[in-house]
């Protein structure tokens, strides 16, 4: 118990940090996300096929692989980063494949007869978008955006693979000098595990908050 009251300063350090790259990556990568499944509304067969290629790759490419391109290849290429934005492109790459399927499946959930009935009212596509796709679309894939999320405030520990002081680094380092690896392991996966457990929460309120106001499941159809 002393050694972890001794490295907490380095613990919350690690922690703030892991918190804050979440953060980055899960804004960059739903916005980008939620920008590119709408434009697939607008736009014509490239874009989704471009996509569906773009999902392929960064689904199925191992997240270390890409976060050891964007960290030790990328500096080859006059592209240097340091390790924690490369950790921030390299997840937000990999989010992003996965928030435009989540948002393209919010989209598909849409009946199409909305969009036909918004343009023979004349009202213009952003604020068909804005006033009634977008608040629909929230309500479907709020469960699985944040069942996603949860996963990726765990996955930010391989970053640690390319040097990024978030806990498990600490941890590694840690055990390394005090040779107690049960103990530190155990209190990083209890971070860990609270940070998940907020978000697991928030998935519960927010079904939860949306079935009594609307009567609808928050799943995805």
């Amino acid at each position: 118990m002393d050694m972890i009251v001794s490295l907490w300063p380095r613990f919350l350090d690690a922690t703030l940090l892991t918190l804050a790259i979440f953060v980055v990556v899960s804004f960059m990568s739903t916005t980008i996300g939620l920008l590119a499944a709408l434009a697939t509304i607008a736009a014509g067969r490239w874009l989704a096929v471009s996509l569906a290629i773009y999902g392929w790759i960064f689904r199925g490419v191992p997240e270390l692989v890409i976060l050891l391109f964007c960290y030790l290849a990328l500096p080859q290429l006059g592209l240097d980063l340091g390790p924690v934005g490369a950790a921030v492109l390299g997840f937000t790459l990999i989010s992003t494949a996965y928030e435009v399927e989540i948002f393209k499946s919010g989209l598909a959930g849409v009946h199409r007869g909305q969009f036909e009935a918004a343009r023979a009212l004349g009202i213009p596509l952003p604020s068909a978008l804005r006033r009634i796709v977008l608040p629909q679309v929230i309500r479907i894939v709020a469960t699985p955006w944040i069942t996603y999320a949860t996963g990726s405030i765990k996955r930010i520990s391989i970053a640690s693979a390319v040097a990024v002081t978030e806990i498990m680094q600490v941890t590694k380092q840690a055990i390394a000098v005090s040779h107690q690896p049960f103990t530190l392991i155990l209190f990083a996966s209890a971070l860990y595990a609270t940070m998940a457990s907020i978000l697991m929460v928030a998935e519960i309120v927010a079904a939860r908050r949306f079935k009594q106001r609307f009567g609808l499941s928050t799943e995805l159809p």
